[in-house]
């Protein structure tokens, strides 16, 4: 059986927060204004874990951190995805 306990609920919300800013930031970055909601949140996320490959253990300074990383790394999804497969992606 699977729980969350008071730990688990605190690093989702952490998430939510994090990928939620990092991913409005690159949308309106991107697109000039941001995504809804839940692709903001999808976006910050993924951008985090790209950014973390790209920048290593940057992101563990603290909310601003993880907030510039998963911006940085949202843009370079981005960018990259756009430059590899389909221009029209994320306009």
């Amino acid at each position: 059986m699977f729980t969350v306990g008071p730990i688990g609920c605190l690093q989702c919300l952490w998430i939510l927060i994090v990928g939620g800013t990092a991913g409005y930031l690159a949308g309106y970055a991107i697109r000039g204004r941001g995504y809804n909601p839940v692709a903001n949140v999808l976006l910050g996320m993924a951008g985090f874990l790209v950014g973390s490959l790209l920048f290593g253990r940057m992101g563990t300074a603290g909310l601003c951190g993880a907030i510039i990383v998963s911006f940085l790394g949202a843009l370079v999804l981005i960018l990259g995805v756009r430059l590899l497969i389909d221009e029209n992606f994320a306009r």
